[in-house]
């Protein structure tokens, strides 16, 4: 590993880039559902009711609060003082959502870090978000994002606790949209209103919808409070004087005309006309005057008012890339976990410490189990160490990679693995052995990805340099655990990782590695293979040896099977799991047991489906997903959650897209990362972001190449590595590196041939 600093992490950040802007208009394109569904419903009052308002401005005068001395005396007070200045514009009312408090806060954030040259628009989406989030967990259910108010000036103390992100990260929607999302999540089963309703599951499926909280908004959540004052019982003299200091307020408000509690901003006030500037997010432009008194719309309340004296510098919050839904493997153990919270806005300001572990979220077991998630945090937040139901983990992020996590789990008193993703779960197969072991592995470690080989003459090849890593592995007694050093030179002579393969399914690990005196997390797949079907129907197996090192070196071919031809098509599905259509439209499942070595080991075939004959083209994404492509175009999605033991258990379909039918080559790789080569020898890359749920969340399409018109077929094999294979010349294959696999970006290690003759003499050519 690099000596990175984490402050520094997000340069090398995998997270997606701008769209290109010189794509071809026939290439599907994917925008956001709040951006296409039409607000139906009714607006909603812009105030809370007084009979929970008032009592609410009760509780916050008990909060404690730190001292601070104004600086000026009545007496020396300019009689007028604005902060117009300071101000952002407010491109976006609260419309009907009772959001105030979100508003008044941010306005006074964006406004204090303009006094220092930042000049930023935060979201005020996300605000109110990590907000009901944290509430749902602590005081749920009933509690989520289409329910407003439950906030006051009090705001303020809080973005001490919680940084935010930009508002292009977490835009803005008013309650038409997000009701309309609400209701088209499966599992919310459209109980959730304005007016609250549904239980804490269903809150939680639409509070972390990735089309209501982007992750872009989690990674880069940056911009928080690091002081600020509080003063209860205040007079207009004391807003004239903390004005006069150099400080907005924001305080609390009852609205006359709307007969209602608000939160507003005061940014400035002038004497002669008795009034304080404003900044007021009911309407736009939002910016007007409330006098001292009689205001003829709002009465100042005064309990308590804040204002924020300093700003943190701009910088990542780890903890909070914690907060939402990740899909779970530990050992083979499968759920789903839901972070609501990562520190107790009640507490100290602190994320909770060994000494000080809170409950913050839930694990909902696929067996059945809901265990509750009590823990800590590590390293600012990077680490999370946690029991679920009693037993303990340690759960670390990939810096590089936020999308996942990993780490390690005990369990009578042996080390087990861990994997975390915001997509799915991965491996397939049954049973384990060490010898299972043995062979070639995809792994990653902080996001830092290479290709290592555990056997007689262990190697390691870092994915970014396709340079080979001395590597030596410990003699050990525990069959599940591999103890493994690579020497990656410089300083860095002996990293120590401790790799530990999972039991109950095939080709998966977990682990953590040791680096500058830290731990962190280790994930790995066994490396997928290629496989050919003969005119005879006879199924070969190949292993691309130096793929890691872009060579042309091979094991293979081996007869793995026979009687191949009568399949319509077949398909790969990752992870040794291979599919094949029959001519009367039955889905078969198989999957290879004996592809570390290239063995004739199989469970299967079972027959998961019907229906499948009719689909122009049908290919396997990441996790049991499985696109087919209609005959006019439509892009269906489909999740075989019996794959990894061939059971006929499905989710969907779900159509995700229109436009698909214009490719030459289509496939998908790890993560919801797609490829499709177009006539004009384009490579357009998208990311199906809602790829684990069958949502139409995308990001692309990007161009990331071009003459690409030469090749009938692609695979995507895991870490960027792209085979592509001529249609002319009896089928060169080639073999390339997409850097930017995970972010669009058109960086590539250039092309080798990898071999010939993969073209005219074979039926299929298949990678999992």
């Amino acid at each position: 590993m690099e000596t990175t600093s984490l402050a520094g992490i997000l340069v090398d950040l995998q997270v997606p880039l701008p769209v290109s802007s010189d794509v071809s208009p026939e290439a599907p394109q994917h925008f956001s559902l709040l951006d296409s569904v039409s607000d139906s419903l009714e607006p909603q009052t812009l105030v809370e009711p007084l009979d929970t308002f008032l009592p609410r401005l009760e509780r916050i005068t008990k909060l404690s609060g730190p001292r601070v001395t104004l600086k000026s005396s009545l007496a020396a007070l300019s009689r007028q003082v604005s902060h117009r200045q300071w101000q952002t514009t407010l491109n976006v009312s609260q419309a009907s959502r009772g959001t105030c408090w979100a508003f008044a806060g941010i306005a006074a954030l964006e406004a204090a870090y303009a006094r220092i040259g930042v000049h930023v628009d935060l979201s005020e989406h996300y605000l109110f978000h990590l907000s009901k989030a944290h509430e749902n967990h602590v005081g749920g259910p009933g509690i989520h994002s289409l329910v407003g108010f439950q906030g006051s000036a009090d705001i303020v103390h809080h973005l001490a606790y919680w940084a935010v992100p930009l508002s292009a990260h977490v835009p803005y929607s008013d309650q038409g949209p997000l009701q309309n999302l609400a209701n088209s999540i499966p599992n919310t089963g459209m109980a959730l209103s304005g007016s609250g309703g549904g239980t804490r599951e269903q809150a939680d499926w639409f509070e972390f919808d990735l089309r209501n909280i982007p992750l872009m908004g989690r990674w880069f959540a940056q911009y928080r409070v690091k002081t600020f004052g509080k003063k209860d019982n205040f007079t207009n003299d004391d807003i004239r004087q903390t004005l006069s200091d150099g400080y907005d307020v924001v305080v609390n408000v009852y609205d006359k005309i709307n007969a209602g509690g608000h939160v507003l901003l005061i940014h400035g006030y002038d004497d002669d006309t008795k009034t304080f500037a404003i900044k007021n997010s009911q309407s736009l432009p939002g910016f007007s005057t409330m006098l001292y008194v009689n205001d003829p719309q709002f009465t100042i309340q005064y309990g308590s008012m804040y204002f924020i004296t300093a700003v943190q510098p701009v910088q990542t919050q780890w903890a909070a890339m914690w907060v939402g839904r990740w899909e779970t493997d530990h050992d083979g153990w499968r759920g789903r976990l839901i972070i609501r919270r990562f520190i107790n806005i009640r507490g100290n300001g602190q994320l909770p410490n060994p000494g000080s572990r809170i409950s913050l979220g839930t694990w909902y077991a696929e067996d059945g189990r809901v265990l509750d998630v009590v823990g800590h945090f590590v390293d600012d937040g990077r680490g999370l160490h946690c029991d679920i139901g009693g037993q303990p983990f340690e759960l670390y992020l990939h810096t590089r990679d936020p999308y996942r996590a990993g780490g390690r789990t005990w369990w009578n008193k042996l080390p087990f693995g861990v994997v975390l993703s915001r997509g799915t779960a991965v491996g397939a197969g049954s049973g384990f052995d060490r010898s299972e072991s043995i062979g070639i592995w995809d792994t990653v470690h902080d996001g830092w990805r290479g290709q290592l080989r555990i056997g007689v003459d262990p190697s390691y090849v870092q994915a970014a340099d396709a340079v080979t890593r001395r590597t030596w592995i410990d003699p050990g007694t525990t069959a599940h655990r591999i103890d493994t050093h690579v020497d990656f030179g410089g300083d860095n002579r002996n990293q120590y990782f401790q790799l530990l393969l999972h039991t109950r399914e095939d080709g998966l690990m977990g682990g953590v590695t040791s680096w500058g005196g830290k731990d962190w997390p280790v994930e790995g797949r066994l490396s997928q293979n290629l496989y050919t079907i003969t005119p005879e129907g006879t199924l070969n197996w190949y292993r691309n040896t130096g793929r890691a090192r872009l060579a042309r070196e091979w094991e293979g071919p081996k007869a793995v099977g026979s009687g191949w031809g009568g399949f319509k098509t077949v398909f790969g599905g990752g992870d040794g799991v291979l599919y094949a259509i029959a001519p009367d439209g039955k889905l078969m499942w198989y999957f290879h047991d004996g592809r570390n070595q290239g063995q004739f080991q199989w469970q299967g075939g079972k027959e998961v489906g019907t229906g499948w004959a009719s689909f122009a083209r049908v290919f396997a994404g990441d996790g049991g997903v499985i696109y087919a492509v209609a005959t006019d175009g439509r892009l269906l999605w489909y999740r075989h959650l019996g794959r990894r033991d061939g059971s006929a258990r499905w989710q969907g379909p779900f159509q995700v897209g229109t436009g698909w039918n214009g490719f030459i080559a289509l496939v998908a790789g790890p993560d919801g990362c797609l490829y499709g080569t177009q006539p004009d020898g384009s490579l357009l890359w998208y990311r199906h972001y809602g790829y684990d749920q069958g949502y139409p969340i995308w990001h692309g399409p990007v161009r990331v190449g071009s003459g690409w018109q030469g090749y009938d077929k692609i695979w995507a094999v895991g870490n960027g590595y792209i085979y592509g294979r001529t249609a002319a010349n009896g089928g060169d294959l080639w073999l390339w590196r997409h850097h930017g696999f995970l972010t669009g970006e058109a960086s590539w290690t250039n092309g080798v041939k990898v071999g010939n003759g993969w073209g005219g003499g074979m039926r299929e050519v298949i990678a999992t």
